[in-house]
């Protein structure tokens, strides 16, 4: 990634009322409730090809104690970093979210790790104890991080993209993006919705920034033309309604960079139709096999069930951790990244995959099985 011009915005107001429990809870919806599982997976662009999977993926086991997790040590990561959050203590309202540190940093020596690791770290921190609803909103949790590591002296330098979202019981998903993670979500056999890349150019994402002083010094003599630096402001936000069976990838741009939307549906479908919660529709009036899916809704919702459940989101974020290393050391294969290569720079002889630090987080949706008036 690329560091250039620095532009500054305003800051967010703090917003909402006194934070008691998961509120929305008691919306007026006439939906059944969501739970949710959650489990993630990381690798360092320096691990092998096959990270062990006992080392490498975050299973939703890790919030039992009811507080949040967030990646504490690069080695696993590298400059990539993620929380996963569970609000009053309950599966039914979570929130989430990763940081891709930009390696651009590493030309003025500051490891941008430092930044993502500690804005991952201040989130999740607010989420165990928020002070009003609004702060769990993911544009204000990133504008708290954001303030935070700003002012944390043991920071000096550096900057990241990032991701955060947040779930509530009604299955309302609520997503800030900047630059160029980003998210998915899946439903059986297709995919529902992908969120776009915020970049100032190719391989220049939005993103946001801390200076030393000395970087300051030289903007003010140069014109502010050196980095890039955006605020939460400038994140996309965006709202979706999840369904029953439904999942949300998140993920930093090691693997977007070598998987596309398809790529990662082609990954999730068959272990989910293996496991028995996604399954191949047929056509009743065809009489052929429909490219359609259906949710067994019946086995994910079997208390026999649970706890394969509780496993699935971690397994499934390995493996799409593990595929996207894969591809990004491929030499032959061109993914997005060299797609993107060839359509910006069309002379250019770049093939193949892009290696890089890997972050995913998967969070499954999973609705009660009766419908629950004015909860």
């Amino acid at each position: 990634m690329s560091l250039r011009r620095t532009l500054l915005r305003p800051r967010l107001p703090a917003i909402g009322r006194p934070f008691s429990a998961p509120s929305p809870i008691r919306s007026q919806s006439t939906h059944a409730p969501f739970t949710y599982r959650l489990g993630a997976s990381s690798s360092g662009k320096s691990s092998g090809v096959s990270p062990p999977n006992d080392i490498n993926t975050f299973p939703q086991s890790l919030l039992d104690r009811d507080d949040p997790y967030f990646s504490s040590n690069d080695r696993y990561s590298g400059e990539d970093a993620f929380f996963m959050a569970k609000i009053a203590r309950s599966d039914r309202y979570v929130v989430f979210g990763l940081a891709d540190g930009v390696g651009g940093w590493r030309d003025s020596g500051i490891d941008p790790g430092r930044y993502s690791h500690g804005l991952c770290k201040y989130m999740a921190t607010k989420t165990h104890r928020p002070e009003t609803e609004g702060d769990l909103k993911p544009r204000n949790l990133l504008q708290f991080g954001y303030e935070k590591v700003m002012s944390d002296r043991s920071i000096q330098a550096g900057g990241c993209t990032a991701c955060i979202g947040a779930i509530e019981p009604s299955g309302a998903l609520e997503v800030a993006n900047l630059g160029d993670s980003g998210f998915l979500i899946l439903a059986p056999g297709k995919v529902s919705f992908m969120s776009p890349a915020q970049t100032h150019a190719f391989n220049t994402p939005y993103q946001l920034s801390k200076l030393t002083e000395r970087m300051k010094a030289q903007n003010r003599i140069f014109g502010n033309s050196a980095q890039i630096s955006e605020t939460p402001a400038q994140s996309d936000v965006t709202n979706h309604k999840l369904h029953h069976g439904e999942l949300v990838i998140f993920a930093t741009d090691g693997v977007l960079d070598n998987l596309s939307a398809m790529d990662i549906l082609k990954i999730v479908q068959p272990i989910m139709e293996k496991r028995g919660y996604w399954s191949a529709a047929s056509s009743a009036n065809q009489g052929v096999e429909s490219k359609e899916a259906i949710v067994k809704a019946d086995k994910l919702r079997d208390p026999k069930e649970q706890k394969n459940i509780a496993n699935l989101p971690s397994e499934l974020a390995y493996a799409i951790m593990r595929n996207a290393k894969i591809a990004g050391l491929d030499t032959r294969r061109d993914g997005p990244f060299a797609k993107e290569v060839h359509k910006y720079f069309p002379n250019e002889e770049y093939h193949g995959g892009k290696p890089d630090d890997i972050a995913v987080i998967v969070a499954l949706a999973i609705q009660d099985g009766n419908p629950k008036a004015k909860l």
